[in-house]
């Protein structure tokens, strides 16, 4: 059997919160507009910062793929980050298809991902790999048929800026499968940084 994984970074409760507030304060501004909210919000308690889609991998794989990504961020030190802001995603198209909390320019971060696809790589496993890495979080998905029925100067800006710190203290191997409200994520893998 085939499960569909990723490797990503969760964040803390106190932060899922916040993004939570800002998925409220959004959908309040597209209402008072006049306009259904055009999004499906992801469910706070699945935020997270995406490093890596592996797509199907087979269930006799995965215990190796624990060991490849354990020894890949084996001397990774526990860093910060911090979430910007907000924008439509992606970043620079005509036309948007989400809502992301952008996160800042970190070269620990960037380090951590290129560590990770790497070694996966290397292994012989395959990955989503033809897009650069921009570390973001996926607050919701544009419903475009909604959203195209809106205004041009009526859609509501969301680049507020947020400015919230968090510390990387681990990363997670993940499944990704169909629920009754949309992908649930389950946390299959759970490895610390170095502290």
């Amino acid at each position: 059997m085939k499960k569909k994984i990723f490797i990503a970074i969760n964040i803390p409760g106190k932060a899922k919160n916040k993004m939570g507030e800002y998925q409220e304060q959004i959908a309040g501004q597209f209402n008072s507009s006049g306009y259904d909210c055009p999004i499906k919000w992801t469910k706070k308690d699945n935020l997270h910062i995406t490093l890596l889609f592996l797509g199907l991998v087979d269930d006799m794989e995965i215990p190796e793929l624990f060991g490849i990504v354990e020894e890949a961020v084996s001397q990774v030190e526990v860093f910060d980050i911090s979430i910007d802001n907000l924008s439509y995603g992606p970043i620079g198209v005509t036309s948007p298809k989400m809502i992301w909390a952008n996160i800042g320019k970190n070269d620990e971060l960037i380090d951590l991902q290129n560590r990770i696809q790497r070694a996966v790589l290397d292994e012989g496993y395959s990955a989503e790999t033809d897009k650069k890495f921009t570390p973001h979080m996926t607050l919701g998905r544009l419903v475009q048929w909604q959203f195209r029925k809106i205004e041009p100067e009526e859609v509501p800006q969301v680049d507020d800026g947020v400015g919230l710190g968090v510390t990387v203290k681990s990363i997670e191997i993940m499944e990704s499968f169909a629920g009754r409200g949309g992908s649930e994520y389950c946390i299959l893998k759970s490895i610390n940084l170095k502290s």
